[in-house]
C-alpha cells in the first residue's frame, strides 16, 4: 500500500433492478427508489433514484472490495451532488487523505472517495477504515481497542 498512489477505480452499473433491490433491502418504501412513472411525472425527476443506504452500501464495497473482508468500516461521510439513475455507469476514484500505522499490521486510515458518471462528479464521500497490512488478512482491525478507535471517529 502506497499512500500516494490513488486506490484503484471500480466501476458499477446501476439498473432500475439494483436501485428498486437496494429500497426495498433497505425498507425505504419512498416512490422516487422504486416507481418509475412516480419519479417522473409527480417526483419531477428524470428516472428513479438510488437511495442513500444503496449508495453508502457502494462507498462501503469499494474499501472492502480493496483492504478485504476485514477492514473495519468506522465512518462514511457522503454528499449525493446530483440524481444518481438507471443505466448509469458509476466509477469509483479514490485516494489516500491519512493513514496512522496503530502497529505494523494495523493501521486507521482515511479515504476520499469521487464517483464519477461520464467524467463528471455526482457524488463524494470520505471514510474512515481500520486496515490489516499483512498480506494474509490474520491481523484484525476489529482488535483496535474501543479509545483508540473512538479518538479517529470524533469530528
Amino acid at each position: 500500500m502506497n499512500i500516494n498512489e490513488p486506490l484503484p477505480k471500480t466501476c458499477f452499473l446501476t439498473t432500475v433492478k439494483n436501485i428498486q433491490a437496494g429500497a426495498i433491502f433497505s425498507r425505504d418504501w419512498a416512490p422516487l427508489h422504486s416507481d418509475q412513472d412516480w419519479a417522473k411525472n409527480k417526483g419531477k425527476l428524470p428516472d428513479i433514484i438510488m437511495n442513500n443506504y444503496t449508495f453508502n452500501g457502494l462507498i462501503i464495497k469499494y474499501i472492502t472490495d480493496h483492504f478485504g473482508p476485514s477492514a473495519r468500516i468506522g465512518k462514511v461521510k457522503f454528499n449525493i451532488k446530483k440524481p444518481i439513475c438507471p443505466n448509469k455507469k458509476l466509477e469509483f476514484h479514490g485516494k489516500f487523505i491519512n493513514e496512522d500505522k496503530i502497529s505494523n499490521q494495523l493501521s486507521i486510515i482515511k479515504v476520499e472517495i469521487n464517483v464519477k458518471i461520464s467524467n463528471q462528479i455526482f457524488a463524494s464521500a470520505k471514510v474512515t477504515a481500520g486496515i490489516d497490512l499483512s498480506d494474509k488478512n490474520i491481523n484484525s482491525p476489529w482488535k483496535i481497542d474501543s479509545e483508540t478507535w473512538k479518538s479517529y471517529l470524533a469530528d
